[in-house]
């Protein structure tokens, strides 16, 4: 019981978590499961319900009168031959709120003797063709303890039982017994043969290891045994608790599955250039590096320029600041600023719509790649994500880009060098040219060198 019940607590979990995230049927279903667990906790704990299921011209109602030693079940050679799925309680237990959720109506009581505990059920034939039997064979199947597959020889690897119900219970091993009825029929190699190919089949449905019993209803060939082996089941009193614990079990790999089981691999580094090369092209990087690369020239000009001419190039328009970014980064600075209604306002971007459109159109075959192996469970929140973020993207491009450290005020060493060599040739050239120019107005006589004046 505790393994029981942290599986039931863990299913619980699952659901709560799996919300929104995985198929609502399938979710749906699961917590019928959690309901139907505790009501049937909560109905007649001591009795192990046994469901004799079958298809049609198995010999189920024959074989249900063998085991209680009875002719309550009417054998026939009509479709469907049981009409109404019958209940007999083996001993004295009080089973009518039990049959009343299981809802039959058709129901005895018989001495327990070595199957006391029993609900032992004849089920209408799994493959009938009269309107509202399947839904009652499912219905039914999805309550009791205890399977008792019964087949025929004929029958035995019939595709509708091995597909719609066998393979779907194949994880309820525990819980289920295979009856190969009518052996009278075959002789002992035959017999042998058949029971060999069942329980190859069987395992090609995910039962391993799969309990066969080989009986005849009509000569009672192998019936005790099949007795005995019901009484096992009722004195061990471990079937309800096998049976919720194979649903818990089938239902949180059904929700596992709807989750996924695949490892999601790593984005490839063509749909991240994409997104890059749209952020960036709709951030303006390459106006923004070229109105940079514009103004470092002509803050180089100058700083580096003729010192006479120089102050030219500073009457002309700083590239870099009709981008605005200094008031831009203030702004920024200030949390935006305020609204009118007090509440915080952000920046409008600077993000061109056609732009927008490119990073939105990134995004999406990003999200395309990244969902590509996720179940569709998935997808809805994935693309929710994206719708509710992907608009904050510019805006967070643009705060990006007004919060890079560009440094353009900073003087280059080697325009320094350059100033103080253009202003050496300045002075060098004004002293000169006052050299030259002093005889007129003195007596001083020039030195001549190679037949020029020094100066």
């Amino acid at each position: 019981m505790p393994d029981f019940e942290k599986g039931l607590s863990s299913l619980l979990v699952a659901i709560d978590a799996c919300r929104g995230r995985v198929d609502p049927i399938a979710l749906g279903r699961a917590q019928t499961l959690v309901e139907r667990i505790g009501r049937r906790l909560s109905l007649s704990r001591d009795v192990t319900v046994i469901a004799l299921a079958g298809a049609t011209g198995s010999g189920k109602s024959s074989l249900f009168n063998a085991l209680t030693r009875t002719a309550l079940a009417r054998p026939g050679v009509q479709r469907p031959m049981t009409r109404q799925a019958m209940a007999a309680t083996f001993g004295t237990h009080e089973t009518t709120e039990l049959l009343d959720w299981l809802g039959i109506t058709n129901r005895h009581i018989l001495p327990g003797g070595k199957l006391d505990g029993i609900v032992l059920v004849d089920l209408v034939d799994n493959d009938s063709i009269a309107l509202g039997h399947q839904e009652e064979v499912d219905r039914i199947l999805e309550v009791v303890d205890e399977f008792f597959w019964v087949v025929d020889p004929q029958k035995y690897a019939d595709a509708t039982l091995h597909e719609q119900y066998l393979r779907r219970y194949s994880g309820h091993q525990s819980v289920m017994t295979f009856v190969l009825n009518q052996m009278d029929r075959l002789s002992a190699r035959e017999a042998a043969d058949i029971r060999q190919d069942f329980v190859k089949i069987l395992q090609e449905d995910g039962i391993a290891r799969p309990v066969v019993c080989q009986v005849s209803a009509l000569t009672g060939h192998g019936i005790a045994a099949l007795r005995r082996r019901a009484s096992q089941v009722a004195k061990s009193k471990q079937s309800m608790v096998a049976r919720l614990r194979a649903d818990i079990l089938m239902h949180a790999k059904g929700l596992r599955g709807q989750l996924g089981l695949g490892q999601v691999g790593p984005l490839t580094s063509g749909q991240l250039v994409n997104l890059t090369q749209a952020c960036t092209d709709g951030a303006g990087v390459e106006q923004v590096g070229d109105a940079i690369l514009a103004s470092v020239k002509q803050r180089g000009a100058v700083a580096t320029g003729w010192p006479l001419l120089s102050w030219i190039s500073g009457l002309k328009d700083d590239p870099f600041k009709r981008l605005r970014f200094d008031r831009r980064r203030a702004i920024r600075a200030l949390g935006g600023g305020k609204g009118a209604d007090g509440g915080d306002h952000v920046t409008p971007t600077r993000v061109h719509p056609i732009a927008s459109a490119r990073i939105e159109s990134a995004v999406r075959a990003l999200r395309i790649e990244a969902g590509a192996n996720l179940p569709a469970g998935w997808q809805g929140p994935l693309d929710r994500v994206v719708r509710e973020q992907a608009p904050t993207l510019p805006d967070a491009i643009d705060r990006a880009m007004v919060s890079c450290e560009l440094d353009l005020t900073r003087s280059r060493p080697w325009w320094t060098v350059i100033r103080v060599l253009q202003w050496l040739i300045l002075l060098t050239a004004l002293g000169s040219a006052g050299w030259l120019l002093a005889p007129l107005f003195t007596s001083m006589d020039l030195p001549i060198w190679q037949g020029f004046p020094l100066p």
